[in-house]
């Protein structure tokens, strides 16, 4: 009998999909072993825990994703900030398959919490806030403005992605993400 092996970015992104696809609850053993081409005790062994570990490795690749083609992005100075947040909306766009795909804060948040899953989402949404609000300092705004504003945007991502899955309507994302391209970074009046 042949011996199933998978590399660990291949492994992490079969895992990825089955998860964002029906959330941590209902996800289960059969579909990841299903998804990834491994049996069920090679997923055991890979992960002991099971279906936590598992969880965590995909949150742990994810988190590497976006730190990689968003979070570093946004910090290179020797970009200007709108092409920077531009760059970003573009990644964002593939990320979600321009609205298609659902988001891991969203489907793991699901069901039975896991705090040691939702630490590692937490640590990762206020990175990806932190390099924002920079991002927004960088063209003078002041440090409440610029947080504000990125939280807002980062609410605007997860509402759009919901709201687009809600009404099957294919452009509530990237219509959303353009006007977020041109209100981010408007000075507040008044």
């Amino acid at each position: 009998m042949a011996h199933q092996t998978i590399d660990d970015t291949s492994l992490a992104e079969s895992l990825f999909e089955v998860f964002r696809d029906h959330g941590y609850e209902g996800t289960t053993i059969s579909q990841l072993s299903e998804a990834t081409g491994l049996k069920k005790s090679s997923l055991y062994h890979r992960f002991p825990a099971g279906k936590d570990d598992m969880a965590k490795a995909v949150v742990l690749y994810v988190s590497k994703q976006l730190h990689e083609n968003v979070i570093e992005p946004l910090l290179n100075i020797n970009e200007s900030p709108e092409v920077r947040f531009s760059n970003m909306i573009l990644a964002l766009k593939k990320f979600y398959a321009n609205g298609e795909k659902n988001c891991l804060l969203n489907v793991l948040n699901l069901g039975e919490q896991k705090s040691e899953i939702n630490a590692l989402l937490n640590k990762g949404y206020n990175m990806w806030l932190d390099a924002l609000a920079k991002l927004a300092e960088a063209t003078g705004m002041n440090h409440q403005e610029a947080v504000a504003r990125s939280k807002r945007f980062l609410i605007v991502i997860e509402g759009a992605l919901v709201v687009q899955r809600l009404t099957n309507n294919a452009q509530t994302f990237p219509q959303s993400m353009e006007y977020e391209q041109m209100e981010f970074f408007k000075q507040k009046t008044g």
